[in-house]
């Protein structure tokens, strides 16, 4: 990140429409440098090691498999710099991809859908926040984990309130307790005690604000027991 504060950026997607698009809708931001825009996993990879950026945006389908070489490449990014954080997005919202994402860890990763793309402050938000060690997952696809997790009879997630729920993809989305205050309109107060409800009933120990999505996926990730 250069003194003005705008993020150098690789973006990885194979179809150039939509590679160029994402450029110059992150360019335009006035926040975003792109660095270099690449169409395989293969070639994002050696862009990240010339280039050390700030953040990438990788697709999760890419050739030449068309499979997970996105969540394949972020593991390999985070795991050689630590430094450089990584959103994934898919034109799906299919958990297990999710799931397989952070299933060494949150920290400094995000996972979008493309719909998502379209919403500027959202993905620039999605970059800073990885870039910073922070995690950001779509909020459909909390909506899809809860969903699932809440049809066991025994999981707690069942006990959570609708506000509750509305918190906790607040949470999942990167927001600390004074941008949950604003996205939903509710007192500093308030939001305190929703989210320590959820932590209670979640049987989740209160955590740093960066560790909060890992401690939610954590959760979900497991049977509810």
């Amino acid at each position: 990140m250069d003194e003005s504060g705008v993020l150098r950026v690789v973006i990885a997607e194979d179809n150039y429409l939509v590679r160029e698009g994402v450029r110059r809708l992150l360019e335009d931001s006035g926040e975003i440098d792109v660095v270099a825009g690449t169409g395989n996993a293969t070639e994002l990879l050696d862009a990240v090691r010339r280039l050390n950026p700030d953040a990438v945006l990788t697709d999760i389908r890419m050739p030449p498999g068309h499979h997970m070489e996105g969540i394949e490449a972020a593991r390999a990014i985070r795991e050689a710099h630590p430094d450089t954080g990584v959103v994934v997005f898919s034109q799906h919202a299919d958990e297990s991809y999710a799931l397989a994402l952070f299933a060494d860890g949150s920290a400094g990763l995000g996972y979008l859908l493309k719909d998502r793309i379209g919403d500027l402050e959202d993905l620039v938000h999605a970059l800073r926040e990885v870039r910073a060690g922070g995690s950001v997952i779509d909020p459909q696809i909390v909506d899809t984990l809860v969903r699932r997790r809440s049809a066991a009879a025994a999981s707690p997630l069942a006990a959570l309130s609708p506000r509750e729920l509305d918190v906790l993809r607040e949470m999942a989305r990167g927001r600390t307790n004074a941008g949950i205050e604003q996205s939903l309109f509710l007192s500093s107060s308030t939001v305190e005690k929703h989210v320590n409800a959820i932590f209670t009933k979640l049987r989740l120990p209160e955590t740093g604000v960066h560790r909060r999505v890992a401690a939610v996926l954590a959760f979900l990730q497991t049977d509810g027991g």
